[in-house]
């Protein structure tokens, strides 16, 4: 008779107890332990309580509230976590080929322009990509602006998309240029408003299904200085708010993403800075920074109700930690996916404590508005940034994660790195690099991922970090992080057994033709990347690796069952990875998506019989079933090891 353990002989209630302290992570482990916990996974109603906890704001998590499947969104959301911690996709592919592009809410915005025809596409990449939505720009211009129809000369971009609003920005210029800010809703084929732009600089828009608001960086401060200038359009009543334009005096920084960022949540609109107004008392070695962040309610835009986190609640750092590089840096608003809370995120690289090396970490600061932050709008003077002569604040353990420092080959170059992000609810870093071995004689170009992902011990988690010192570094047993778990995708080709379906992810990766010149955004379900050779009017493809288990493609190919290589900060230096040069043409596999600008017609991009004579946007078939070049990866079951069954 099989001996039960002592864990199996816990009632059920008890289960639902531990399971309540443990990580996503670990309570998937324990489900795979045993087919006794086989019901972790597979009941709903022991489910629900974990999404409740642990994702209630995620996607799959508001899909559960509405279907009562909260099996299926715990097991999507733990596949998920594996995959980003892991650096192994379940889907890679090239969906679209276009000039220009945008990722908003889980919504793939790209256009082609400057062909026969002008269309806007969007693609919904975080659910099922059944079909596209497709806008005609020239109707939409000849609908919104009539007197701009015959200009040939224009620039049409997405601004933002949210809530099934699409903003966007059209210049033309007759007999002067002209900025017109227009506010679509293509479902219904609606025009919801067209406002002339004074002016285009730093130009942004964020919205939800009530609210819209714009900011551009033209207002005139008092000391010579520019100023963010936000505006405010009701939705529902289809009006702009009667207030007048918000001047924000007492916001500093300029750099959307990188010194200062704005954002909708809830029923508040929210912008932040890590700038202060007074640039000149950082060279004071005991000045201290701290973050800027207001918010007010969406309905009544003005300065009586501006509320700004205090300093002892915003406290960033102490300029005697050292320089940072400003290179690596980015500044975001995000909406902490357990319980709710607003959370700034920063990565910062920087010289702590006057080393030679610098390192590059991850600081999540609470967003805390108390009764009292009620802004007196002239009263932020010297207050952003304070002194504190008898100590130094210090960060919790769990608000700082420590990425990479110098020793990282891969990192040692920045223009080899396109993009860079960090998921707070995982503890993952990732980023996408040009891992092409500098000393190698090929230049073909090795696009990979690369995450890093620790665990916080269990019972360490309210301790603070110990001041800085000279002091050897704690013992291992007793560090409140454990180290950084480092993966690498596609895993270099083993010489003993090759993996045939290596060389297919590497040429989707890698597309022939379309090299050297990338930018990449992404979300915490995705990573896309526009490719291209630099040419002037040449078209990109558009590069998807998505992380999500329930990611749907049609005609999606198998691509073997890939999951990342664990690795260590500089076991790439020296290596020679099987990279093909090219000479060996008898081995490439035909898979190479040669898109060229004049195929772009033959792909269905530019179909104006889709579209009646009346509408000028319309649901058609997705680009990427024209393309036909997706592949999808084996089920990754997990064990507790790291090791697939």
């Amino acid at each position: 008779m099989p001996q039960i353990s002592g864990l199996q002989r816990l009632p059920y209630e008890l289960i639902a107890y531990i399971v309540e302290l443990l990580a996503i992570q670990d309570i998937f482990y324990l489900s795979l332990c045993s087919k006794h916990f086989q019901y972790i996974l597979r009941e709903d109603r022991f489910c629900k309580p974990v999404i409740m906890t642990k994702g209630p704001d995620t996607l799959v998590g508001q899909e559960a509230f509405e279907t009562g499947r909260f099996s299926r969104a715990f097991r999507g959301l733990a596949k998920r976590h594996e995959a980003l911690s892991r650096a192994s996709p379940y889907v890679v592919g090239i969906v679209a080929c276009a000039d220009s592009y945008g990722l908003f809410g889980g919504k793939l915005c790209y256009i082609i322009e400057d062909r026969p025809q002008r269309w806007l596409r969007m693609l919904d990449v975080h659910g099922p990509a059944i079909h596209e939505m497709v806008v005609n720009i020239p109707m939409l211009i000849s609908e919104a602006i009539p007197r701009a129809a015959n200009c040939r000369k224009y620039k049409f971009k997405v601004l933002y998309q949210a809530a099934g609003i699409v903003s966007c920005l059209f210049s033309f210029a007759l007999r002067e240029t002209e900025n017109w800010l227009l506010i679509i809703e293509p479902q219904s084929s609606k025009i919801l408003e067209t406002f002339r732009l004074a002016s285009t600089a730093r130009l942004f828009v964020r919205n939800n299904d009530k609210f819209l608001y714009f900011g551009t960086y033209s207002g005139e401060g008092a000391d010579g200085f520019r100023k963010w200038v936000l505006q405010g359009y009701d939705l529902e009543s289809n009006s702009w708010l009667p207030q007048p334009r918000m001047y924000m005096l007492n916001l500093a920084g300029c750099e959307m993403g990188s010194t200062v960022c704005f954002e909708i949540f809830g029923d508040y609109f929210y912008g932040l800075s890590n700038r202060t107004l007074y640039e000149a008392e950082a060279d004071d070695p005991e000045w201290q920074s701290n973050y800027y962040c207001f918010r007010f309610p969406l309905g009544e835009p003005n300065l009586s109700k501006l509320e700004v986190m205090r300093n002892e609640d915003s406290w960033r750092r102490q300029h005697a930690e050292g320089p940072i590089d400003d290179r690596w840096g980015f500044l975001s608003l995000k909406k902490d996916k357990t319980d709710g809370n607003i959370i700034i995120l920063e990565c910062r690289k920087e010289w702590l404590k006057g080393r030679s090396k610098s390192q590059r970490a991850y600081y999540t600061t609470e967003v805390v508005f108390r009764e009292q932050s009620v802004q007196r709008d002239q009263s932020r003077l010297r207050t952003h940034a304070i002194r504190r002569d008898a100590s130094i604040l210090f960060r919790r353990p769990e608000n700082v994660h420590v990425g990479d420092n110098s020793s990282a080959a891969s990192l040692s170059v920045r223009s080899k790195t396109f993009f860079s992000a960090y998921i707070q609810h995982c503890h993952t870093f990732v980023d996408l690099i040009d891992d092409t071995v500098t000393d190698s004689t090929s230049s073909i170009q090795q696009l990979r991922l690369r995450t890093g992902h620790r665990t916080l011990k269990p019972g360490i988690t309210t301790g603070l970090d110990e001041p800085p010192s000279d002091e050897p570094p704690l013992q291992p047993d007793i560090r409140p992080c454990q180290d950084n778990k480092i993966f690498i995708w596609p895993p270099e080709q083993d010489g003993s057994v090759p993996n045939p379906f290596l060389e297919k992810v590497r040429q989707l990766l890698n597309v022939d033709n379309y090299q050297r010149c990338v930018d990449a955004t992404g979300d915490e379900h995705c990573v896309i990347y526009a490719t291209g050779d630099g040419s002037k009017g040449g078209v990109k493809s558009l590069v998807l690796l998505s992380f999500d288990p329930a990611a749907k493609f049609e005609g999606m190919e198998y691509g073997g069952n890939l999951v990342g290589q664990q690795t260590s900060h500089d076991s790439r230096q020296g290596a020679e990875p099987n990279v093909n040069d090219g000479n060996n043409s008898s081995r490439r596999l035909p898979f190479s998506p040669n898109v060229q600008p004049s195929a772009v017609d033959a792909m269905g991009c530019s179909r104006a019989d889709s579209l009646t004579s009346k509408s000028w946007a319309a649901y058609q078939r997705p680009m990427y079933k024209d393309i036909q070049r997706i592949l999808y990866f084996g089920q990754h079951q997990w064990r507790p090891g790291g090791q697939l069954p």
